[in-house]
């Protein structure tokens, strides 16, 4: 199911023994878009809490019509788990420790999204991957997360030079991949108009300058069907904006 990040941001989490926090903020990375944590706000249950992050791998499917996950795990298992102080990044090393005290397999390891898998609650099940990151060379040291808060509003440049701005990210529940950017073109196209861009027609992305590069022009944008949040998982809809993205490219 296709979901707006804009619906997942807000949402609330329950644990398997009661409510958790909501959902503030999520990680994810830069080069294949996937949605690596959820960042959770628990203050309303620890009081002063630092940032609590939250796998995909412990989470059920979203509830579209409640604004709410279900988190695989106990409250005082997050309660305890790993967490970053205020500005620590999430590094590769921290992800061992996160990923060690659950007990997951490591995403990073594979072929894959999800290391052998193609979605992450296959990791639950993972006997721990314990490894001295110092010596072995077949993990890499940068995991390239980073946060839908920050990349929303983003400037997004066009092949012929037009410009717009990111105004929302779609994500898939299933994969937890972000599938789809919601591009805003009025400064683009008089009165502007809504489209959606897939993460596989960016050409380049700069976090220093706050833009985003794609392989597309006015005239596909033009031709584009207008972004319609409704129809998010009809297919015939989904089907004409591939086939429409694909001119010219």
């Amino acid at each position: 199911m296709l979901v707006s990040l804009q619906e997942l941001n807000g949402s609330s989490l329950s644990a398997v023994d009661g409510k958790m926090g909501e959902v503030e903020d999520i990680y994810f990375d830069d080069r294949n878009w996937i949605i690596r944590f959820l960042v959770v706000d628990t203050s309303p249950w620890i009081p002063l809490s630092q940032r609590t992050l939250i796998s995909p791998i412990a989470l059920q499917e979203y509830n579209p019509e409640e604004h709410s996950l279900e988190v695989s795990i106990s409250k005082q298992k997050v309660k305890d788990s790993p967490k970053l102080e205020e500005r620590q990044t999430v590094s590769r090393q921290f992800e061992i420790s996160y990923f060690d005290y659950f007990g997951y397999g490591y995403y990073w390891m594979g072929t894959k999204s999800w290391g052998d898998y193609a979605y992450p609650t296959a990791l639950a099940t993972s006997e721990g991957q314990a490894v001295d990151i110092a010596v072995d060379d077949n993990i890499e040291q940068t995991n390239h997360l980073r946060s839908s808060n920050e990349i929303i509003s983003y400037g997004i440049d066009a092949r012929d030079g037009k410009k717009g701005h990111i105004k929302d990210i779609i994500w898939d529940t299933f994969t937890w991949s972000l599938r789809y950017l919601v591009i805003d073109t009025r400064d683009w196209l008089p009165g502007g108009k809504k489209v959606l861009v897939s993460p596989d027609q960016l050409t380049g992305l700069s976090w220093q300058d706050q833009t985003v590069s794609c392989n597309i022009d006015l005239a596909q944008i033009k031709a584009c069907p207008e972004f319609d949040a409704d129809k998010l998982n009809d297919p015939q809809y989904l089907e004409s904006v591939r086939n429409k993205l694909q001119i010219n490219s």
